[in-house]
């Protein structure tokens, strides 16, 4: 299992090595990606809890979008998506 702190230090670099932002399954397949050569993954659950204690600190912005803003939408009819 990967460590909190790997993790945001993982996004934050994602997040600035692409320079745009991302919707949490984006966020979720890039970070699975990473950790998948070393047999780890992330789950949803704990990456919520890093997002959001990221966008608590400043790091991050979060926006909910709805059906019409986002191309891919979650069983709720809306995504959360995050930028720097």
């Amino acid at each position: 299992m990967v460590e909190k702190q790997q993790i945001e230090i993982d996004l934050l670099d994602i997040f600035v090595s692409l320079n745009r932002g991302l919707n949490l399954s984006d966020v979720m397949f890039q970070l699975n990606n990473l950790y998948a050569p070393r047999g780890e993954s992330v789950e949803q659950e704990v990456l919520i809890k890093v997002l959001n204690s990221l966008t608590e600190k400043d790091y991050l912005k979060s926006f909910q979008v709805g059906a019409l803003d986002s191309w891919k939408i979650t069983d709720e009819g809306e995504d959360y998506f995050y930028s720097l």
